[in-house]
C-alpha cells in the first residue's frame, strides 16, 4: 500500500467517526488522564526541557512535532481500524513498570514508560497497522527523555583529545591536567556541557524533521542524520577549539571565556547550513503508483467494521487502569503508619546531638540516641521517610553512608534474625569510626542499592512503604576498631536487639 496523505478521502469514508474519532479521543484522553494523575514525572521532564542551554531543552519543540505526527497518520493514512487484545496488556505492563518506577523512585524508568504507553493505547484502540504507521514519531520521543547522558563522558573525553591536538598543531603553550588546559594566563575546563550531547540530540531532531518533510526514504533519513551527527560533532570541536584559543589570545578577559552559549548555537547554525546544502540535491522517495484498488480490497478482505459498543467498552477499560494506577498508588503512600509505642521512651530521654552523622537528607523523622554497652559509647541514628519522591528518596543519589575515600574496611553481616548489615571502618583524617548500617524497609532490610529498590517493592505491595536508614557508631581507638568490634561480639546481638526496638512495622 502506498503510504499517501488524503485528508478528504479519509474523512469522507462512512463511519470515520466509529473507526477513528472515537479511537483517537480515548488515546488522547488516557494520555492526558495520565499525566494528571502522574505530575511528578512530568514535572521531572518539565525540568529538564527548560533548562537553559540544557542538553534537552530542544523538548517542547519536539515533542508537539512527535505527538502531531501521530495524530496526523492516524487520522489521514489510510489502514482498517482492528482494536487489538494485546495492545491492552501492554497498556497494563507500561503502567506496571511506571507504578515500579514510582514505588523504588527510578524517575527515568517512569519516563522511558511515557512513549512507550501512548504506543500500547494506538496498539490496543487502532491496531498493529496504526501501530506500524506511528512507530517511527513514537520512538522519536526518545529523544527528549533524558537517556542519553551516558555519552556525556565519551564525548567529552573526546571533544577534550581533538581540542587539545588542535592547539598542540598551533604550538599553543598548555598544560593538559585530565578535563583542565592550564594556560599561561589561566586555566580552561571542558567541562560536561562541553561534550556537545545537546547539539548532537538536536542536530538529530532537525535531520529527521527535514528528512520527513522532504519525504526521504528510509535510508537516505539515516544518512542524513548521519551527516547532521557528524557535522554537529565537528562543530562543537571548532567551538572548543575557538574558546581555548580565545582565552589565551585574549589572556582570558574576553567575555566569551565564561560567557559562550550564543555562541556554540551560532556555529552549530554554520554546520547546519552546510547540511542544508549537501541535502538540496536530495530526491524525495517516490513510492510505486497504485491505484484506488491496492487499499480498496475485496469485500471478502475486508474485516467487518468494529462497533462503537466495543470501542467505547475497551477505552473505557483502558481508562480506568491508566488513571486508576497512579490514583491508588498515591494513596498507598497515605498510608496509616502509626509512631510505634516502644519508640516513645527512648526518644524522649536519650535524644541527644550526633558528633557524626551519615550524608543523608530530606527525611521526616530522625532520632539519635546516647547508648552505653561494655564501657563503649554508642550512638544510634534513624532517619525516617514515611513516604517518598523524586528527590525525597531514601536510597538515591544524593544519600551516601559515608564517602568513599573515608572507608578503610567494609564487611557485610548476617544476624541471627536473618536482617543484613553492613560494618564499616571509617577514617577522616585520622578520626577513626566503627559504623553499622542498613536500609529499613518496612519489615525488611538491605545494604545494597539494588536489593533496597527491590525490597522496597515487595514491602510497598504488602503496605509497609516507611522506611529508614538505621545505623550504630562509635569511635575507634586504633586502626582496626579490634577492641570495639570485640566488645559488640561477633555476633553483633546487640544490633539485632536495637533493631527490633526501633522497628519500623513491630510484630
Amino acid at each position: 500500500m502506498a503510504v499517501s496523505y488524503q485528508w478528504s478521502t479519509t474523512r469522507s469514508r462512512p463511519g470515520f467517526l466509529a473507526q477513528r474519532g472515537l479511537p483517537l479521543f480515548f488515546c488522547l484522553l488516557g494520555a492526558t488522564l495520565f499525566l494528571a494523575m502522574a505530575p511528578d514525572t512530568l514535572s521531572a521532564l518539565h525540568r529538564r526541557w527548560t533548562e537553559l542551554n540544557g542538553t534537552y531543552s530542544h523538548g517542547y519543540l519536539w515533542v508537539p512535532v512527535c505527538l502531531g505526527l501521530v495524530v496526523y497518520r492516524l487520522v489521514t493514512v489510510p489502514f482498517h481500524t482492528r482494536p487489538s487484545l494485546l495492545g491492552a496488556l501492554a497498556v497494563f505492563c507500561s503502567v506496571i513498570s511506571w507504578l515500579s518506577g514510582f514505588v523504588i523512585q527510578l524517575g527515568l524508568l517512569q519516563q522511558l514508560v511515557l512513549p512507550a504507553l501512548l504506543g500500547s493505547l494506538v496498539l490496543t484502540c487502532f491496531g498493529w497497522a496504526a501501530l506500524r504507521l506511528t512507530l517511527a514519531p513514537l520512538l522519536a520521543l526518545y529523544l527528549a527523555i533524558p537517556i542519553w547522558d551516558v555519552f556525556t563522558v565519551p564525548l567529552q573525553n573526546l571533544t577534550t583529545f581533538i581540542s587539545t591536538f588542535a592547539i598542540a598543531q598551533l604550538s599553543i603553550p598548555a598544560f593538559i591536567d585530565g578535563y583542565f588546559i592550564h594556560l599561561p594566563y589561566g586555566i580552561v575546563e571542558v567541562a560536561g556541557g562541553c561534550s556537545g550531547l545537546n547539539y548532537s540530540l538536536v542536530a538529530i531532531v532537525l535531520a529527521l524533521a527535514y528528512a520527513h518533510q522532504r519525504r526521504l526514504s528510509t535510508t537516505m533519513t539515516l544518512v542524513a542524520v548521519l551527516v547532521m551527527l557528524a557535522l554537529s560533532m565537528v562543530g562543537n570541536w571548532v567551538r572548543v577549539s575557538a574558546l581555548i584559543l580565545i582565552a589565551y589570545y585574549s589572556e582570558m578577559t574576553s567575555s566569551l571565556v565564561t560567557e559562550h552559549g550564543l555562541f556554540g548555537w551560532a556555529i552549530f547554525c554554520v554546520f547546519y547550513l552546510g547540511f542544508l546544502v549537501w541535502a538540496h540535491p536530495l530526491k524525495a522517495h517516490q513510492p510505486k503508483a497504485s491505484s484506488a484498488s491496492t487499499y480498496k480490497a475485496a469485500s471478502s478482505d475486508i474485516p467487518p467494521a468494529v462497533s462503537p459498543l466495543t470501542q467505547v467498552l475497551t477505552g473505557a477499560v483502558v481508562l480506568v487502569v491508566i488513571a486508576g494506577t497512579p490514583w491508588l498508588a498515591k494513596q498507598h503512600w497515605q498510608n496509616s503508619w502509626q509512631f510505634p509505642e516502644q519508640w516513645s521512651a527512648t526518644v524522649a530521654s536519650q535524644q541527644r546531638s550526633p558528633a557524626w552523622q551519615p550524608d543523608f537528607h530530606h527525611y521526616d523523622l530522625q532520632a539519635n540516641l546516647r547508648l552505653d554497652h561494655s564501657g563503649l559509647a554508642l550512638e544510634l541514628g534513624q532517619r525516617v521517610y514515611l513516604d517518598q519522591a523524586q528527590g525525597k528518596e531514601l536510597v538515591g543519589y544524593g544519600n551516601r553512608i559515608a564517602p568513599a575515600a573515608q572507608i578503610e574496611q567494609r564487611d557485610t553481616r548476617q544476624l541471627e534474625s536473618g536482617r543484613v548489615v553492613q560494618v564499616l571502618e571509617l577514617n577522616d583524617r585520622g578520626d577513626r569510626r566503627l559504623v553499622i548500617w542498613t536500609y529499613q524497609l518496612g519489615q525488611a532490610t538491605a545494604v545494597t542499592e539494588l536489593t533496597a529498590k527491590f525490597q522496597q517493592w515487595v514491602q510497598w505491595i504488602s503496605g509497609r512503604s516507611v522506611t529508614a536508614l538505621f545505623y550504630m557508631q562509635t569511635p575507634c581507638a586504633r586502626a582496626g576498631c579490634e577492641s570495639e568490634r570485640a566488645a559488640l561480639g561477633d555476633n553483633l546481638a546487640m544490633v539485632d536487639v536495637w533493631l527490633d526496638r526501633r522497628s519500623l512495622y513491630p510484630e
